[in-house]
């Protein structure tokens, strides 16, 4: 917006992310004698922010907690919700048969975004040790823009980074039917999970926080599993892989939400809402 003229024409803003929360996040897991530092720079995004939404005429947020955030700080304003969908490419025709005793665990992100980063070394460093011992069989594949490059592992064997070119979706859908399992342990805010929504549509089940869940319409134990420590996600994996009928359960539920409500189709008509609304201005 700071390279959009003064102008008339009614603006429509859509916050991919409340960036502000985001760095927010990052400086929160720094050593305390050193957030200070950067406390300028929180303030400095938070004020820009609040700023240009206030220039629009209408805000859109990517899901109800964003929306909320939004108005926390704005309270004039009431941002419309404009959820992802997932990638047509990505939706499975239909859920074929996954083979438990040998699993895969999969992440997927774009490594140039810092958050992917420390979730993924999470699961490197604090799940894979304890889930390792639990089932030895077990495999980690990370994939992403830039994984090798963000990424430090020691176990090469048991752990595969692939870097995927964006431009690759075929790269992209392969990972996600090879795979057994997503396993995302997100800890940052903002957004709507785009990678939570791939593995949905792709028929894999999911192991997650409350907060990787955090602006999607999903159900502890209906839709995916909830984990909040290195401990919980073993737990949950364990569980998941060693139960058939549940691994079936959670992906059907998911694959059928996010065809009914995460799809381009129905994202479309929201966005249609949204058009005639700054039409009437």
């Amino acid at each position: 917006m700071p390279h959009i003229i003064e102008t008339d024409i009614p603006i429509l803003l859509v916050e991919q992310t409340i960036e502000y929360k985001v760095y927010q996040h990052y400086v929160n897991s720094l050593p305390f004698f050193i957030r200070p530092l950067f406390s300028l720079d929180i303030l400095k995004l938070r004020y820009w922010e609040r700023f240009y939404w206030r220039k629009a005429f209408l805000v859109g947020t990517m899901s109800e907690s964003d929306k909320k955030a939004v108005s926390l700080l704005e309270p004039s304003i009431q941002p419309v919700i404009i959820p992802n969908g997932a990638g047509e490419d990505l939706v499975v025709n239909k859920l074929n048969p996954k083979r438990l005793s040998n699993p895969i665990l999969l992440f997927v992100g774009n490594f140039f975004w810092l958050q992917n980063t420390e979730d993924a070394q999470y699961l490197i460093d604090k799940i894979y040790p304890k889930i390792a011992k639990a089932i030895p069989q077990i495999q980690i594949v990370i994939a992403g823009q830039n994984a090798s490059n963000k990424l430090n592992i020691s176990d090469t064997k048991r752990i595969k980074i692939i870097d995927i070119d964006p431009k690759d979706s075929q790269l992209v859908k392969k990972v996600y039917t090879q795979s057994t399992l997503f396993v995302a342990p997100i800890f940052g805010p903002g957004g709507t999970r785009l990678k939570i929504l791939a593995a949905m549509a792709s028929g894999l089940p999911i192991v997650t926080t409350k907060t990787g869940i955090e602006g999607l319409d999903i159900s502890d134990n209906k839709h995916a599993l909830i984990a909040n420590s290195p401990d919980e996600f073993v737990k949950q994996i364990k569980r998941v892989l060693s139960n058939k009928i549940l691994y079936e359960s959670i992906r059907k539920n998911a694959y059928e939400l996010v065809k009914k409500k995460y799809n381009w189709s129905k994202i479309a008509e929201e966005l249609e809402i949204a058009y005639q609304r700054i039409k009437k201005a």
